[in-house]
This record gives structure tokens, C-alpha cells and sequence, in this order.
């Protein structure tokens, strides 16, 4: 599967260049094997879960991967330290058949533009020239900015992603700009001295930021998609990983 491939890449590129450490099961395989909620013995995905350095800016990284046929979804996560304005990175392919996909990227911002508009400068102009590379391109679907304003108004202006169905060769494509995403992610996790809110208030907003993200009213039809999958317990587990730091 090309998505699967493709979120591989970004995680090999993540681990070249930061230190991670993989937290797995009693077996060493990954930290959440899935199973179909109809069917115990048929394997649906898994989750795997690495950890940041206590003296980094990375609190953890996240590949989440949903199979259900002829549907492979993969969820990609970096998440900043809590604590920090070390923002939050996402990059999503779903694959549907043997040629067809959507796919999205881009950074959850931990700081709001009219009170630290300088933060904004720092962590995203870099985005500005490979965003326009994608966005301009007039054979990419994701030039038609189809977000869901719902779930757009908790992450960026410089969002790439593409609501209706495309293929791998936009997804090659616009590869590039999402990579340059991700370098300018890494980047940041060595560079970034932003300092505009106390630890506290950037706790705090940052646990509302993913509360409501992740709350199923934001998008009721993808959860309810990974619930009829693993079961909504399992589900459930599987959101809790995803808003839970790991660093002190």
C-alpha cells in the first residue's frame, strides 16, 4: 500500500534525525495491536507510539494505521512538548483501491496569531514557498482548499490537503511540500526559543486545543468510521494515546 509506504518515509526521515525511542508491547511489536470489533482474529492496523527526550521538544510520535478493505488509513503525529510553543505536526493518507487516496498535512499551532503574531513568523513563513508549490499546482485537487472549516479553525492557514479523491501521483507531487513541511517540524524541535506564555498557559491551552480536536462532534464520521472498525472501546483507547504527554 502507497500510503503506508509513504507514511514509512516520514517516519524514517523523523528518526534520522531526532532521537526517539519506540515504546512497544511485552513482545516487542507495537504499542496497540487493532482487531476488527466483528471478528477478534482479523488483524485491523495497529498503533505505534515513540517517546522524546526528556530535554527535547518532541513529546512524542504517533503512527496510527486503520485497515479495513478495501480502506487503509494512515494518521501520522508529532507531538510538541507540553509546556512548550513547540507546535504539533499531522500528516494523514487514506487509500482507497489500488491507485486512489486523500491526504492531508500540516502543523497544529500552539499559540493564537493576534497575541503572538511574531510566533507565526517563526514557525510558519518558512511554510509559505513549498504551501504555494502545492496549492498552485492546476492538476492537484488540493489547489480547491477543500477543508471542513469546522475542523480548519484548529489547525493552520497553510494546511495542504485534499477532501476529494485524487491519486499517488498528486500525492508524489505535492511529496516534496510535505517533506519541507516536516524539515522545517525538525527543525523547530532544535530551534525553536519562543517564549511568548508561561509553561502553564501553554499547558492549558494546549490540553483544551486537543480535547476539542480530538472530540467526536469535530468529526463525527471519521470516528464513527474507526468505531465500527475496532469498537468504540478500543477507539477510545486509541484517542486517549493520542492526547496523552509521555514527557515529564
Amino acid at each position: 500500500m502507497f500510503g503506508f509506504e509513504y507514511i514509512n518515509n516520514l517516519i524514517d526521515r523523523t528518526l534520522a534525525c531526532r532521537a526517539l525511542k519506540e515504546l512497544t508491547d511485552e513482545t516487542g511489536g507495537p504499542q496497540m495491536a487493532l482487531f476488527r470489533a466483528d471478528d477478534p482474529t482479523t488483524d485491523a492496523g495497529a498503533l505505534r507510539l515513540w517517546q522524546g527526550s526528556d530535554d527535547g521538544l518532541i513529546d512524542r510520535m504517533i503512527h496510527f494505521r486503520l485497515v479495513s478493505d478495501p480502506v487503509d488509513t494512515q494518521l501520522f503525529f508529532l507531538f510538541g512538548r507540553d509546556g512548550t510553543a513547540m507546535p504539533h505536526f499531522h500528516a494523514q493518507v487514506v487509500q482507497f483501491g489500488a491507485d486512489a487516496c486523500v491526504f492531508n498535512t500540516d502543523y497544529l499551532p500552539r499559540l493564537d496569531p493576534i497575541d503572538h503574531p511574531d510566533y507565526y513568523t517563526e514557525v510558519f513563513a518558512t511554510l509559505s514557498k513549498p504551501y504555494w508549490k502545492a496549492i498552485n499546482d492546476k492538476n492537484n485537487v488540493c489547489a480547491l482548499a477543500p477543508a471542513s472549516p469546522a475542523i480548519a479553525v484548529y489547525l493552520s492557514p497553510w494546511s495542504i490537503g485534499c477532501g476529494r479523491p485524487t491519486n499517488r501521483a498528486e500525492l508524489d507531487r505535492v511529496s516534496p511540500s510535505i517533506e519541507a513541511f516536516l524539515d522545517q517540524y525538525l527543525n523547530l524541535a532544535g530551534n525553536l526559543v519562543y517564549a511568548g506564555s508561561s509553561a502553564d498557559q501553554l499547558r492549558d491551552r494546549n490540553q483544551r486545543h486537543l480535547e476539542q480536536f480530538f472530540d467526536d462532534r469535530l468529526d463525527p464520521r471519521a470516528w464513527k468510521g474507526v468505531y465500527n472498525v475496532i469498537g468504540e472501546a478500543m477507539g477510545q483507547q486509541v484517542k486517549m494515546i493520542f492526547k496523552t504527554k509521555l514527557c515529564s
